[in-house]
């Protein structure tokens, strides 16, 4: 069956068939202009191994505007096995426009005919290379992606187990060798990763973060703020194609060149972007502005332009999209109260993918922080972050954080509304989707942190069942040290020994939480947690507990916990050590944690517990 053919009834099932989770791809939506195909049918192909060196061609691409144009190439040999089982063909374009620069990044996917056929796409290149030499991916290895089996519900995508789960970040996705490597080095194109509506360090961030995936950020102008259906798209072989990961305030396309069409098929780039599989993101048509010359390799600078359909497949060889389907994303409103009082609101759309959604939504969050409040002097952020779940509510977490030079992105991903949202789509159980995401982060201008320097009590000793004033010592930044006094009562059970206190900030401190269950308990379990602003002093008990599906059951009895760890079943309880916690407000963010060991007396009542 022709990939349009399994596309289509993939769309349809997931538009019409009730599932858990709210859809992702749908068939073409009521309003939506189908793009406009140019080119005709698609071209004879030519086998690989009639390929020969000194055979001249053209190529097809876009220099300026949206309209393809060819230049002149020459086969200069066939890579035999240039990676596991896949051959290259390299050629040396001979062009005037060509030669000044040499294989632009973003003619990734330029189509290669020889005597008319179409033989496969411009996809490596050499970094300082004097001479224009490129890589050709050969069109069967491209074609021979059709033929991959795919999910029946393109709905779950995003949150499905389409790859190893040890691969929870950028790191992991396909890595390209850096453009700026070595000069004898025949690597992938880069991918120009046009962005608009981001601030300078959100780029320097964004271009670190990247770098294992081979896409270089390239500020541009001209994002999409919203999907125009008003007008159609526009595909032809030779044509730019985007790959788009955020539209709105903020937009952030990764672009290369469309390589076959075939009714409803289109295949792009001649190497993976991200190579995450089979992975549903938009897809969008562009207009190239014009070409950046560079030492290490040069670059189209493009802007979006209109939705022209959803990509299906990412691999070693070829995007593969479908023009007759489409792609939501995921809504992201942050607003930024800053120092004056003043609030900015900000609204972004990010692509459904569980490792590309978590980092994107940080990029964001963090780039409205900086616009908002560039300043890099010392601040204390106060994140609020809701996540609506789909049919399971909305989950709210707050967080304090502090930094001595402005809020980073690297600050935001470890708040706990950004953190949440990776560990949500990487959840054991079952897959999620995130309607949508709320932020709101307020800005103080000040060192309102202090240290846990020390922990006293009044005496040496202490009773059980007493409640004892705990004096915790904290050290302000270019302050004097003062004392905080919390009370906490010592437990009977710890009469006659040696007792643990500890005093620690709230982000160091962990509630016990029973083991997850269910996807239910596992999101009850992300709303337990201390904030910065609290110092929580705990106190180790000897006596033991049991987390037994998904809840806790403290101070049972030994011969209780020997009939919840039967010997003959696998499934049994998990014991876990009780401990007595005390919550305390502080005036300031803490940090730091200290602990002692104190001496129990009996109770008042004289018995030795």
């Amino acid at each position: 069956m022709p990939l349009a053919c399994v596309v289509g009834g993939c769309l349809w099932v997931a538009a019409h068939r009730e599932t858990r989770a709210a859809p992702s791809a749908l068939t073409l939506p009521a309003g939506a202009k189908r793009a406009i195909v140019s080119g005709g049918p698609p071209p004879p192909l030519m086998k690989l191994a009639d390929v020969r060196p000194g055979m001249i061609g053209q190529a097809l691409t876009v220099f300026q505007g949206t309209k393809p144009e060819p230049f002149k190439i020459r086969v200069v040999a066939v890579l035999k096995q240039f990676l596991p089982k896949e051959d290259v063909i390299l050629i040396r374009a001979e062009d005037p426009r060509v030669e000044h620069s040499g294989i632009v990044a973003g003619m990734s996917g330029s189509p290669v005919y020889i005597e008319g056929k179409l033989v496969g796409a411009i996809a490596y290149a050499w970094s300082f290379a004097k001479e224009p030499l490129g890589g050709v991916t050969p069109i069967e290895s491209m074609l021979a992606e059709r033929a991959r089996p795919r999910r029946k519900n393109p709905a779950d995508m995003y949150a499905s187990d389409d790859e190893t789960d040890a691969a929870r970040g950028l790191p992991a996705l396909a890595a390209a060798p850096p453009a700026g490597g070595a000069g004898g080095q025949l690597v992938r194109a880069s991918v120009p990763l046009s962005v608009s509506g981001f601030t300078a360090r959100s780029v320097a961030e964004l271009t670190e973060t990247l770098a294992p995936s081979g896409l270089v950020p390239l500020q541009a102008g001209g994002g999409r703020a919203l999907p125009n259906r008003l007008e159609a798209g526009h595909v032809e072989p030779g044509s730019a194609i985007g790959v788009e990961l955020v539209r709105g305030d903020m937009s952030m396309v990764g672009t290369g060149t469309v390589t076959y069409v075939d009714g409803s098929t289109v295949l792009a780039f001649g190497h993976p972007m991200f190579g995450v599989g089979e992975s549903y993101l938009p897809l969008v048509d562009a207009e190239i502005h014009t070409f950046l010359p560079s030492l290490a390799q040069s670059f189209k600078m493009s802007s979006p332009l209109h939705e022209i359909g959803v990509l299906v497949q990412d691999r070693q060889t070829c995007i593969i999209g479908n023009l007759d389907g489409r792609t939501t994303m995921m809504p992201i409103d942050v607003r930024v109260t800053g120092p004056e009082g003043k609030t900015r609101a900000f609204h972004a759309e990010v692509a459904r993918n569980r490792r590309l959604t978590p980092m994107l939504a940080s990029i964001v969050v963090a780039n409205a922080v900086a616009d908002a409040e560039p300043d890099v002097n010392d601040v204390v952020a106060t994140v609020i972050g809701k996540l609506a779940l789909h049919g399971h509510g909305t989950l709210e977490l707050t967080d304090q954080l502090f930094s001595t030079e402005g809020i980073s992105g690297r600050a935001l991903s470890g708040a706990r509304g950004i953190r949440a949202l990776g560990e949500l789509m990487f959840n054991p159980f079952e897959p999620l989707v995130v309607d949508r995401m709320d932020v709101d982060v307020r800005l103080e201008l000040k060192r309102d942190v202090a240290d846990i320097v020390g922990i006293a009590l009044p005496t040496e000793t202490v009773r059980a069942g007493d409640t004892v004033p705990v004096r915790v010592t904290l050290r302000p930044y270019a302050g004097a040290e003062y004392v905080e006094t919390v009370p906490v009562k010592i437990p009977r059970a710890v009469a006659g020994q040696a007792v643990h206190i500890e005093a620690a900030s709230g982000l160091m401190a962990r509630p016990d939480v029973p083991a997850a269950e269910t996807l239910g308990g596992y999101i009850d379990n992300l709303r337990k947690y201390y904030t910065a602003g609290s110092i929580v002093v705990t106190v180790q008990t000897p006596d033991e507990g049991a987390a037994l599906h998904g809840r806790l059951i403290a101070n049972l009895p030994a011969a209780a916990m020997d009939t919840l760890r039967p010997a003959n079943a696998t499934r049994r309880a998990d014991g876990y050590r009780v401990a007595e916690r005390t919550v305390f407000p502080s005036k300031r963010l803490v940090s730091g944690r200290q602990e002692l060991t104190a001496a129990v007396l009996d109770d008042v009542l004289g018995h030795n517990r």
